[in-house]
């Protein structure tokens, strides 16, 4: 008799997603997405210029929704809490794109590759 009452008033229910391993999820994405970029572009700057752009027009909406997340301490805990899973694949590609954008590269030098990157968002 319980269990058909539980199952008539919905019974346990998943607690709602935050939407926070979500958002973590699509920022790594999109890290991996700048450093594909990065390593498969090296030697088309124009293109990886345009590509880049792309990119971060994404990457700003997510932060941006990690920023508003942010303003709820519980929210801001739980992303961070699965953005740290992410840590030692960021740390790869960090070095990865640190070595495809080495001062021998080309687009390193390029102006419009210089000034994309230093337009890309951060968190």
């Amino acid at each position: 008799m319980i269990a058909l009452c539980l199952v008539a008033c919905g019974g346990t229910q998943k607690p709602r997603s935050t939407g926070m391993p979500e958002l973590a999820e699509e920022i790594d994405a999109e890290s991996a997405d700048v450093a594909r970029i990065i390593h498969d572009l090296r030697g088309d700057c124009p293109r990886m210029a345009v590509e880049l752009k792309a990119v971060f027009a994404r990457m700003s909406a997510s932060f941006d929704r990690a920023r508003t997340a942010q303003k709820d301490p519980a929210l801001a805990k739980e992303l961070t809490t699965f953005l740290r899973a992410y840590d030692e694949s960021v740390e790869k590609r960090t070095a990865a794109m640190d070595a495809d954008l080495a001062e021998s590269s080309t687009c390193v030098r390029d102006p419009v590759v210089r000034d994309t990157m230093l337009a890309m968002p951060t968190l």
